[in-house]
């Protein structure tokens, strides 16, 4: 399977620019999206079902991890179990895929983070 920039969703959810390649729809073992945030992601949450790994194409900043803070930079990998409260500070430019496929239903708002 291919999918083009073009055939990507965009939205834009808490500060970040979201690009959606894939979904439980196209693959149920996981998906891809394309991220980029000037400031971060300022809603900590959790997914019960998808862990979450991020890879750092450009920019650095701070993940906040079940409340552990790690410094990040361009090249790093962030791996966020499922059931594992998260947000994030900082110009990122980044890949993001869940597995399984991420759904809506399982993400678990926590709170939102003052700037």
């Amino acid at each position: 399977m291919v999918i083009k920039k073009q055939d990507a969703f965009r939205t834009n959810k808490q500060g970040v620019d979201i690009w959606i390649y894939s979904g439980k729809e196209q693959c149920s073992e996981a998906a891809i999206v394309y991220q980029e945030t000037i400031e971060g992601h300022f809603e900590e949450f959790y997914h019960g079902k998808s862990t979450f790994l991020f890879y750092i194409i450009e920019g650095n900043g701070k993940w906040f991890i079940d409340k552990k803070e790690f410094e990040v930079e361009t090249g790093d990998v962030v791996i966020v179990p499922k059931n594992t409260k998260f947000y994030y500070t900082g110009r990122l430019k980044q890949i993001c895929v869940t597995a399984p496929a991420w759904e809506e239903e399982h993400e678990h708002h926590v709170r939102m983070i003052c700037k």
